[in-house]
């Protein structure tokens, strides 16, 4: 009579436990420990089209290791490190490659709140210094060219130290792949209804960001697996158009004639389109894939560009 009563005790345990799942909800959280390491491939490509001639076609590959290095009851530090192509990103001949092996490596701890969110980069004045250091060793070593070429390669550099010499130019550019990687953390998403709300794209050319139409939704969720698919849509809104083309005719020095005409026929589009597929627990993306498509179309002058960011979890076979 014992075992039958609980065994009964048991079964009506099971049977509230599996209630109380909630199959509406899918909380992203990080459930991560001291030591957690996890490998990403990191791609990243550039296109640009000219009317329909494809004028730019760039893809920048490299491996990228997640460490979790301490964990604190409100925060998570981690550790980023990747390998710098040195050749292909910097255009550092064959020869000159050895001179600049202690830069090859680049290490990004940076700070998470205690579900996972991302709050900042902490050695970001290290990274500045070092990289700044960098570039000048480069320029440097680049004497047998004449003044000409070393006045473009001076100005070709002065906007990648910009970068470098802030503590958000390095969060936003540099590593923008950790703005992906943490994206959804943080947050418990209602999956039967999408989630519409403003966004806000960044400026190109300075100042405040353009406002735009989001849309966030779940394609799929296993809950056995403590899987899902997370996608993201953001549209310029059309008024943050009408001011990037203003910005973008005040910098071609028109007057407000030409302005006013080339309004007319002027198109400038900005849409995001971002996969997130996602083990929610423990907080490791298997898959994100970000593509932002930008068309520019003035007096006939149409141009596109294409920037798409893909990472993916690298197994252990």
């Amino acid at each position: 009579m014992k075992k039958i009563f609980l065994l009964v005790l048991l079964f009506g345990y099971q049977l509230s436990s599996y209630s109380q799942i909630d199959s509406t909800k899918v909380a992203f959280v990080s459930y991560w420990s001291i030591g957690d390491s996890y490998n990403f491939k990191i791609s990243k490509i550039k296109q640009q089209w000219k009317k329909d001639s494809l004028t730019k076609d760039q893809k920048q590959v490299y491996i990228a290791k997640f460490t979790v290095i301490d964990s604190t009851k409100n925060s998570y530090t981690i550790n980023w490190s990747y390998e710098n192509d040195l050749k292909n990103n910097y255009k550092i001949p064959d020869e000159f490659l050895y001179k600049f092996s202690k830069y090859k490596l680049t290490e990004i701890k940076y700070k998470t709140s205690e579900v996972g969110e991302f709050i900042e980069v902490l050695n970001w004045k290290e990274v500045s210094n070092i990289m700044n250091e960098m570039m000048t060793d480069i320029f440097n070593n680049l004497d047998k060219y004449d003044a000409k070429t070393m006045n473009k390669i001076e100005k070709a550099l002065k906007p990648i130290k910009q970068i470098y010499s802030s503590k958000r130019g390095i969060e936003q550019l540099v590593v923008k792949e950790l703005q992906y990687l943490h994206y959804p953390m943080g947050i418990e998403y209602d999956i039967t209804e999408p989630i519409l709300y403003t966004d806000e794209i960044p400026n190109m050319f300075g100042g405040a960001p353009i406002k735009g139409k989001a849309k966030l939704y779940f394609e799929d969720v296993d809950f056995e697996n403590g899987f899902c698919v997370l996608k993201q849509e953001t549209t310029m809104d059309p008024e943050g158009a009408k001011k990037l083309l203003f910005q973008l005719f005040r910098k071609m020095r028109l007057n407000d004639a030409k302005i006013k005409e080339a309004f007319k026929t002027a198109v400038f589009d900005i849409k995001d389109r971002s996969t997130f597929e996602y083990y929610y627990n423990p907080g490791i993306p298997h898959k994100i894939e970000t593509t932002r498509e930008t068309i520019i179309d003035i007096d006939q002058e149409k141009g596109k560009r294409i920037d798409k960011t893909i990472i993916e979890l690298i197994y252990n076979e």
